[in-house]
């Protein structure tokens, strides 16, 4: 949307939280005053010539405002909010209405943060002027001035938040993977949640897909130039190397292993390959990145060891398949699982299959999913510890919502040079802001002990 379909308007923004606090400064440094704030709880805060809505019926005259500029995290499936989907604007759309220059879109249920930033310091290490936009982190609004400032490309990792009810024009657009995943903002529906996914390859000029899609019709009836990695042609690999120009590299001096990150280092490669033409120049740069690529915080991250326990971060793990990757990663070395949390009616038997099969003996149940894994705990109570037997396996289990709790137990169930894993295969909101919050609290735990 362009800024001047703005002005003249009568507009409300949906929850007054970060983002539309940038969103309120860019309005109005465009002239824009006829704004409302929608919020239950909102309270002014300095700028009271506004107008605010606040309190149980803060919903009931929606259809006054022309536009409504709603954050991410508020699902246009709601009851009240259904009727009026045709006024919702975001971020994301006001940046594409506006920004001139080539972005590369890069979704996918898991990966989307690592395939992103390891893009970025591939391309910023060959000297291209470029701009990362994380899906999680600084607004979009915050991090460029899009009517003045051009970047050779800006990378957007774009959820299916941004995505539901969007189609953003692409120089480059990239799907990794599509899980089940927060099917309870997308209307209980994995076709809505996949759909809004799929958006980011309908109107860009190359589209880079994974080759599990290779046999997908809806990505196949999309036209314009498609790119399958990992299922034919030059990028495939496997766990000894990957394929570049019919060059087989091993994988021994990379250092973001495992094979989800495989996955994404060939995905990136992909990209690169269309962007530089020079084939030396592109190994040199994968040369310099790859050997010193660690990977992001809070995705398996090793904490330290302590008491001879190793600890690791997993916090950014929130579905199913994201920790069946992190459990994967240390199979005969994990022993303590901590696991559960919001119930984003994820479908679990795949995960409760993993961890049976591995060498995890102790899991920290907190509320609301473990149950829904482990259904044999549900009558258990909270705080005491407990050791059952689940087909066969013997395991340890505490039913807690505290982080203070689950590392003690951890420290006290977990052998010398085995694992303790924060991966907890669901969303943090029940008992936590966000991931980060978990991951700072599990930390300070772990270090305090």
């Amino acid at each position: 949307m362009k800024i001047e379909a703005l002005k003249n308007k009568k507009i409300a923004i949906l929850w007054f939280w970060k983002e539309w606090q940038s969103t309120l400064g860019f309005l109005k440094s465009h002239g824009i005053t006829d704004i409302t704030i929608l919020d239950k709880s909102v309270i002014c805060s300095g700028d009271c010539d506004l107008e605010y809505v606040s309190g149980e019926w803060y919903l009931d005259n929606l259809e006054v405002f022309d536009i409504i500029l709603k954050s991410p995290g508020v699902s246009p499936f709601q009851e009240e909010l259904l009727p009026h989907r045709d006024k919702f604007v975001s971020q994301t759309q006001l940046f594409f209405g506006n920004y001139s220059g080539k972005v590369i879109g890069i979704t996918g249920t898991k990966g989307k943060s690592t395939t992103s930033t390891l893009l970025f310091e591939l391309l910023k290490t060959a000297w291209y002027d470029v701009k990362l936009v994380w899906n999680i982190g600084s607004p979009v609004l915050d991090e460029i001035d899009f009517l003045w400032e051009i970047h050779d490309y800006v990378i957007y990792e774009l959820s299916s938040y941004m995505l539901q009810d969007f189609v953003p024009h692409l120089h480059i657009g990239y799907l990794n993977n599509i899980y089940p995943c927060h099917l309870d903002w997308h209307f209980d529906s994995f076709n809505i949640y996949r759909e809004a996914k799929v958006n980011i390859l309908r109107d860009a000029e190359l589209k880079i897909v994974h080759g599990d899609f290779v046999n997908d019709s809806e990505i196949l009836e999309i036209n314009t130039e498609k790119i399958f990695f990992d299922s034919k042609g030059r990028y495939q690999f496997d766990e000894k190397g990957f394929f570049i120009d019919g060059e087989y590299i091993y994988w021994g001096w990379v250092k973001l292993l495992w094979d989800h990150n495989r996955r994404n280092i060939v995905g990136v490669i992909s990209i690169l390959d269309h962007i530089i033409a020079d084939k030396i120049r592109l190994h040199t740069i994968l040369d310099s990145v790859l050997p010193s690529f660690w990977g992001l915080p809070n995705r398996i991250e090793d904490i330290w060891s302590y008491e001879w326990i190793r600890f690791i971060n997993d916090a950014i793990a929130t579905t199913p398949e994201s920790t069946i990757a992190a459990i994967q990663t240390f199979w005969w070395d994990l022993q303590t699982l901590f696991l559960g949390w919001e119930d984003s009616w994820f479908e679990f038997m795949s995960l409760r299959k993993e961890i049976l099969n591995s060498a995890a003996q102790n899991i920290v149940a907190f509320p609301d999913t473990s149950e829904k894994i482990f259904p044999e705990i549900e009558m258990r109570d909270y705080e005491q510890a407990f050791e059952i037997e689940i087909e066969g396996k013997s395991i340890q289990f505490i039913k807690t919502r505290s982080m203070k709790s689950a590392v003690d137990f951890a420290y006290k169930t977990t052998f010398p040079w085995k694992v303790a894993l924060l991966s907890c295969a669901a969303p943090s909101f029940s008992l936590w802001k966000s991931y980060l919050d978990k991951a700072k609290e599990f930390k300070l735990e772990v270090q305090s002990y």
